[in-house]
């Protein structure tokens, strides 16, 4: 109990972080363009806490499930020259887009530390472990083998495409008879017959026929890391943007669409995995946050950067008032979705749909 109790503060932590790094894009940009700012908040309800300084309120609000920055007239008319409707398109341009640009920031450099940590950039046909009471064990394998030949056939590369040579021959054959193996250990070849075994799969797939061994193999260096990284988010966000289009055109995956509990039930949940799962749910959450903050609705940033594009074909701007009345229906309707979300989400965590 006491466990879940504290994987969900995780989650709430995590979420936090992700939204606070979104509302700090808009806080810097926007007082770097010299835009007034009323209050930076990290959630929302009641305060709890809070200072002012330089007439910047600063507040930490007891649901720590969001934030926001309030600039000066923002959605409303005002003399002030810091006013942020009194200053440059440009100047508006890029402080409603440091929102969402921060958040790919946050993804690109959480991105390149789990590159760095956990993702393997290259493995040897050489062995570095030899598992217990495995056939490989018992046959005498150790670690520092280098695997020269399979089946008879000659393994001539020491990298990854070593391994994949090493895996396709061993596969190539009657996994319950033999596997002829050439090793190399200490300038000396030495030849071993080991019969593989069935083992089962954690994930309850079938058992897969193994003879207990793992390969060397290293991780991405600092520069691997960050070229992998970019690579990477390219690739996934391609994959968001078509379950996106499939989920509004063609309804695929609408029974998975979840809502700040449902996130939080499931991050709360595959966060026990450890560290790597962490980051990889901090990477996909502030990821899919940015494309989805860029969407031209009204309310969020995509919506506001939708009336500037606008005022800039027209050089002329859109009153205030009438976007701040957009802005407020676009509101409304989001918060008519997150209130079904929500319903949609105990539902699902009453009947076992979420499992802790």
């Amino acid at each position: 109990m006491i466990s879940n109790i504290l994987y969900i503060l995780l989650a709430i932590v995590m979420l936090g972080i992700i939204v606070t790094v979104h509302e700090f894009g808009h806080y810097l940009v926007g007082r770097l363009c010299g835009i007034g700012i009323v209050e930076f908040s990290v959630g929302f309800g009641p305060r709890l806490l809070g200072w002012e300084r330089k007439g910047i309120k600063y507040s930490l609000r007891c649901i720590p499930l969001g934030g926001y920055c309030a600039f000066v007239g923002e959605d409303e008319r005002n003399d002030d020259p810091r006013a942020m409707n009194n200053q440059s398109v440009w100047k508006r341009f890029i402080t409603v887009l440091a929102g969402p640009m921060m958040n790919f920031v946050l993804a690109f450099v959480v991105c390149a530390v789990m590159l760095g940590s956990y993702f393997i950039a290259e493995t040897y046909p050489v062995i570095d472990q030899v598992m217990a009471d495995m056939p490989a064990e018992a046959a005498g394998l150790e670690r520092g083998d280098r695997i020269v030949a399979v089946r008879g056939v000659e393994i001539e590369s020491n990298d990854t495409d070593g391994v994949r040579q090493v895996l396709g021959a061993m596969q190539s054959g009657d996994l319950t008879r033999p596997i002829e193996l050439t090793v190399e250990r200490d300038g000396q070849r030495l030849d071993y017959a080991i019969t593989a075994v069935p083992v089962a799969q954690e994930d309850g797939g079938d058992a897969r026929y193994q003879i207990g061994i793992v390969f060397s193999s290293r991780t991405y260096n600092f520069l691997e890391a960050i070229r992998e990284a970019g690579s990477y988010m390219v690739e996934t966000t391609g994959q968001m943007l078509e379950s996106l289009k499939n989920l509004i055109f063609k309804g695929e995956g609408l029974d998975d669409t979840a809502g700040t509990v449902g996130i939080i039930a499931v991050v709360s949940q595959r966060a026990r995995e450890g560290m790597y799962m962490v980051l990889w749910l901090i990477f996909i959450i502030s990821l899919n946050l940015g494309i989805m903050n860029l969407l031209p609705i009204p309310a969020l940033d995509g919506g506001r950067l939708l009336f500037l594009i606008v005022e800039m074909i027209r050089r002329k701007p859109i009153p205030p008032e009438k976007e701040g009345t957009v802005h407020a229906i676009g509101m409304l309707l989001i918060f008519g979705l997150f209130i079904v979300l929500t319903y949609h989400d105990i539902v699902k965590l009453v009947t076992g749909g979420f499992n802790f």
